[in-house]
């Protein structure tokens, strides 16, 4: 089996390697992930006339790219051009990818692409603040990930189906699957310094629902969320079909 790891968070991250290092030994890996931080890229992609140009990085014991584009430039040009995998495993995120995070998340979109290409796709990420992240953290998460990766990709999904992967701050207490919360994210809205406006990196948990991701997470549990790349509303267009309109 041929995984390629990517990220948005760039091909140095600590997160990338402590998961990529727990498979190198048994199957064929390749890094390949942004050159710089493209945190909250979303599904954003380099066009003409601009172009992407990529290096291979010495030193991690596998095949490591840095790529000069987007988390989704990285799929879609790794799958076409440098390694084409059987899976995409998108993180370690540095920080969380919760409720409305996913909508901006190039750590999901990543996985969301490899989707689009018909290969299976896992998207990880751990809930606790960056400036509090460890490696010892991502290494958890990244065992944790290992120790269950058969059992994970043993499930029957959908072809447009992803997984979504949480991990708490602190030891979990357990895993849940559950829907994606959609409280808003950056409920903070932007601050305001001498050099201009800055998004405020502030979550309001009051609005989050019981049942989803978000509180889940934040309770302690590791949340897995399936999340379809078919954002078709079924039940409004089946409404919509039952309309009358006319020419």
């Amino acid at each position: 089996m041929r995984i390629l790891f990517t990220n948005d968070d760039g091909y140095d991250s600590e997160g990338l390697h402590a998961v990529a290092d727990l498979f190198k030994d048994d199957y064929e890996i390749a890094v390949i992930a942004p050159d710089v931080q493209r945190s909250a890229a979303s599904a954003s992609l380099t066009m003409p006339p601009n172009t992407i140009t990529y290096r291979e990085v010495g030193g991690y014991g596998y095949k490591v790219y840095a790529v000069s584009g987007t988390p989704v430039d990285c799929v879609k040009l790794g799958v076409k051009h440098i390694f084409t995998p059987d899976i995409v495993v998108s993180g370690i995120n540095l920080g969380r990818n919760l409720g409305g995070d996913i909508l901006y998340s190039g750590t999901v979109s990543a996985a969301s692409d490899a989707i689009f290409l018909g290969i299976r796709a896992f998207a990880l990420s751990l809930c606790k603040k960056k400036t509090e992240i460890t490696r010892a953290d991502f290494d958890a998460c990244a065992a944790y990930f290992r120790a269950h990766f058969d059992m994970l990709t043993a499930i029957d999904l959908p072809k447009t189906t992803l997984l979504d992967i949480n991990f708490p701050t602190g030891t979990p207490i357990g895993v849940k699957f559950c829907r994606m919360s959609t409280s808003s994210a950056y409920a903070g809205g932007y601050g305001q310094s001498d050099k201009g406006f800055y998004l405020a990196d502030k979550f309001d948990n009051s609005l989050v629902s019981a049942d989803s991701d978000e509180r889940n997470c934040l309770d302690g549990f590791i949340t897995i969320v399936p999340l379809t790349i078919d954002r078709t509303d079924y039940a409004t267009l089946e409404k919509l079909n039952g309309e009358d309109f006319e020419l």
